[in-house]
């Protein structure tokens, strides 16, 4: 069976974070083991929400455990999310340094809530995201990175810096949740030879849907570790995360919802190579 490190927020009460990973990636036939950056009793987003302190040391003493327990090798895929300070983060660092297979989620924040991590971390996410071979974030995180205003940021710019991106660091690059000018959002997938594109209808909810982003990233872990091209990567990963999210009912989701794939090829994607 394959093995996936997840190395993110646990919420003990929300489908975010670790949790998130554990319940896609578990369903698609992979061992999942759990490494807590921070431990909550629930979402920040909730009021009531109470931290449990963890040892900066603690990333890398749960990894020294897992190598001792299970059989680890560079076949091995680590997922790296939600970072709450510089000495965790360096903890992380130690774990994922010299691996092959590296999905880092920078997260920093999305439109609707603006930055929620502190200007410190923002700073230290580089060295992160160095290690990385694949990078999944959304537009808000990527136009954060970049130092770009996301109101002005059209797509064809976002391109362009993003296979620019890819060539000079040799990664891969999933940016999510990018809004077009229709209202719609559009995902994009990058590597220092290929772009595509794909658009999707912006489903609208009362209450925003929390841990998303982190579904949507496991999803993509999947697909792009299945020996997929690029655009069938983009196309799983978003038909499907669209399919989730249409029929999600309360912020939760079922086993049943991660394995439904009816109309995985409702959306096709489009090439931007011409840019």
């Amino acid at each position: 069976m394959r093995k996936i490190i997840t190395i993110q927020s646990n919420a003990l009460n929300d489908l975010v974070g670790n949790q998130a990973a554990s319940l896609i990636l578990g369903n698609l036939s992979y061992q999942v083991l759990q490494i807590p950056t921070i431990i909550l009793s629930s979402h920040k987003g909730n009021k009531d929400f109470i931290e449990i302190p963890i040892k900066t040391s603690t990333p890398e003493l749960f990894f020294r455990a897992f190598q001792k327990s299970y059989k680890l090798n560079q076949k091995d895929i680590f997922l790296v999310g939600y970072i709450p300070n510089r000495k965790i983060g360096n903890s992380v660092l130690k774990v994922i340094t010299g691996q092959k297979k590296v999905i880092v989620d920078p997260v920093i924040g999305d439109v609707d809530t603006g930055i929620y991590i502190s200007e410190d971390v923002i700073k230290f996410l580089p060295k992160i995201i160095k290690q990385a071979s694949h990078v999944s974030l959304n537009f808000f995180e990527w136009s954060t990175l970049e130092n770009k205003n996301y109101k002005d940021y059209e797509i064809n710019d976002i391109a362009k810096d993003a296979k620019n991106y890819c060539t000079k660091n040799n990664k891969i690059l999933f940016i999510r949740s990018i809004i077009s000018p229709n209202k719609n959002l559009i995902n994009l997938l990058i590597s220092n030879k290929d772009c595509f594109y794909i658009e999707t209808p912006n489903i609208k909810f009362k209450k925003r849907v929390d841990g998303a982003g982190d579904i949507s990233t496991a999803l993509f872990t999947h697909y792009i570790f299945s020996n997929l091209d690029l655009k069938k990567t983009l196309e799983n990963t978003t038909n499907q995360m669209f399919e989730i999210i249409r029929n999600i009912k309360g912020n939760k989701i079922t086993t049943d919802d991660v394995m439904n794939r009816s109309n995985i090829f409702k959306f096709k994607a489009k090439s931007l190579n011409s840019l």
